[in-house]
C-alpha cells in the first residue's frame, strides 16, 4: 500500500504557510485507517465567560481529530458595545487580537488585549479548522426508465443505502472509503462588564457617566427608564438626567433639520429632600421648530417619601443595550480620620471592612463620598424597580408635580 501526504502548501498558499503554523496530514489507501469516519468537529472556548475585572479573554480552539487537522484559526469577529457595534478594521476601536486571525496546529490558544470598562459588552469569536475525514460510498447498478419509456442501466452512488425511485432492480457493485477535506467552523462569545470606579477617580466616573447617559439616550430615546432613591444627584449626572427628562434636538443642519431625542419613557425620583427635584421634573411635551411642533410626552416625576432614604444616591438607568447602577454613599469620618473624636472607638476590623468596600472616594466635610458604577446587560432595571418597590413607595409619598 502507498501513503499519500496532502499538499498543504498548495492548498493554503505559500504566504500563509510561511507565517502560520500548519500540520502535515497523511493517509493510507484504500481504507484510510488514519482518517475518522465522518466530519470532525471544531470547538471554541472563551474564558472567562464573564469578565468582571480588568484583564483579558483567553480563546482556545481545537478539533475532535487532532491528527487529521491541518490548521486551526481563531478570529475576533466583532463586539457589541453599549453604543454601537465594533469590528476588525475599525478606526475608532482597538482590535482585541493583535493578529487576526491567529493560526496554530493542531490547536490554538490566544489572549486578547487587556479590557477596560470601555469594552463592556459582548465580544464574538470564530474558530475555523481545515480537517480531513473519510466517508463510506457504495456503487450500485440500477435500471430506470427514460422519458421515452425505455429501460436504461446506470451506476448510482450512495452513502450505503439502496437507491430509491426512479431506480429499481439495483445490484451492489462495490463499497469503498472516500477521503474528504474541508473547513469547519463554530463561534462563541465572552461578556465583559467591568465596574467603572476601578479605573477612574470619583469625579471622572461622574463625568464619564454623564456623557454616556446622554449618548445612550440619543439611541434609546423613549425606551430609556430611570429610577432613583436619592438625597442628592451629583453634577454633572444631574444635568444629564434633566436633559434626558426633557428630550432635545441635536446635530441641526443649515436648513434647521435636526435629529430628535424623545424624552425618557419614565423617570421617578424618590427622596426625603424635595429641593433636589427642582429642574428634574417634566410632564409636558417636547416641542420645537421654526413652526412649533410638539412630539413625545415628558414623564419625569418625583415623590417625597419622608426620612427613609439612607443613601446619598442610588440611580438606576435602563439604556438601549446596557443598564447602569450608580451608588454614592457617605462613610462617617470616624472610620478614616484620626482627628475625629470617635475614631479610637471603632474596632480595626470594622474600619478595614468599611474602607475596603470604598476603593473610589472623595473626602468632603460631610465625610468620605464613596462611589460605585456598575454596567450590566439591559433587563436588570425593570427587575430592580419591582424588588425595590419603586411604584408602591412613589404612590405613598407626596408626589411632584
Amino acid at each position: 500500500m502507498r501513503r499519500i501526504m496532502l499538499p498543504l502548501l498548495s492548498l493554503l498558499g505559500l504566504a500563509l504557510a510561511q507565517t502560520s503554523k500548519t500540520c502535515t496530514v497523511r493517509y493510507t489507501p484504500p481504507d484510510y485507517p488514519e482518517l475518522p469516519a465522518g466530519r470532525p468537529q471544531v470547538y471554541l472556548t472563551v474564558s472567562p465567560t464573564a469578565l468582571s475585572s480588568p484583564g483579558a479573554f483567553t480563546v482556545r480552539a481545537w478539533t475532535s481529530s487532532p491528527s487529521t487537522t491541518a490548521w486551526v484559526r481563531v478570529r475576533w469577529t466583532g463586539s457589541q458595545l453599549a453604543l454601537k457595534d465594533e469590528g476588525p478594521g475599525s478606526s475608532t476601536y482597538p482590535a482585541l487580537l493583535s493578529s487576526n486571525p491567529v493560526q496554530g496546529c493542531p490547536e490554538v490558544q490566544v489572549s486578547t488585549r487587556s479590557l477596560s470598562f470601555r469594552d463592556n459588552g459582548f465580544h464574538h469569536f470564530t474558530a475555523e479548522a481545515f480537517v480531513y475525514w473519510k466517508e463510506w460510498r457504495v456503487d450500485w447498478s440500477c435500471q430506470y426508465k427514460d422519458q421515452s419509456g425505455n429501460v436504461q442501466t446506470t451506476t448510482v452512488t450512495t452513502s450505503g443505502h439502496m437507491p430509491g425511485y426512479p431506480y429499481y432492480n439495483c445490484r451492489q457493485l462495490r463499497g469503498y472509503w472516500v477521503p474528504l477535506s474541508g473547513t469547519i467552523s463554530t463561534s462563541g462569545r465572552g461578556a465583559a462588564y467591568l465596574t467603572w470606579e476601578r479605573e477612574l477617580s470619583y469625579d471622572q466616573v461622574l463625568q464619564e457617566f454623564a456623557t454616556r447617559l446622554v449618548e445612550d439616550h440619543k439611541r434609546a430615546t423613549a425606551s430609556m427608564l430611570a429610577y432613583a432613591y436619592a438625597k442628592e444627584i451629583p453634577e454633572p449626572v444631574r444635568s444629564a438626567l434633566a436633559q434626558v427628562a426633557r428630550g432635545y434636538f441635536y446635530e441641526c443642519g443649515l436648513l434647521g433639520i435636526c435629529k430628535r431625542a424623545d424624552p425618557a419613557g419614565e423617570i421617578k425620583i424618590l427622596t426625603d429632600v424635595p429641593s433636589i427635584l427642582y429642574g428634574l421634573l417634566y410632564t409636558g411635551r417636547l416641542c420645537g421648530g421654526f413652526i412649533t411642533f410638539c412630539f413625545s410626552a415628558q414623564n419625569s416625576r418625583g415623590a417625597d417619601i419622608g426620612p427613609k432614604v439612607e443613601i446619598k444616591t442610588f440611580l438606576m438607568v435602563k439604556g438601549l443595550r446596557h443598564d447602569y447602577l450608580l451608588m454614592d454613599r457617605v462613610i462617617p469620618r470616624k472610620y478614616y480620620d484620626p482627628s475625629d473624636p470617635e475614631y479610637p472607638a471603632v474596632p480595626q476590623d470594622e474600619r478595614n471592612q468599611v474602607l475596603q468596600g470604598c476603593p473610589t472616594y472623595k473626602d468632603t466635610p460631610e465625610g468620605r463620598r464613596c462611589l460605585a458604577l456598575a454596567e450590566t446587560p439591559t433587563g436588570l432595571v425593570p427587575t430592580l424597580k419591582t424588588l425595590l418597590m419603586i411604584d408602591p413607595m412613589f404612590q405613598r409619598g407626596r408626589q411632584y408635580p
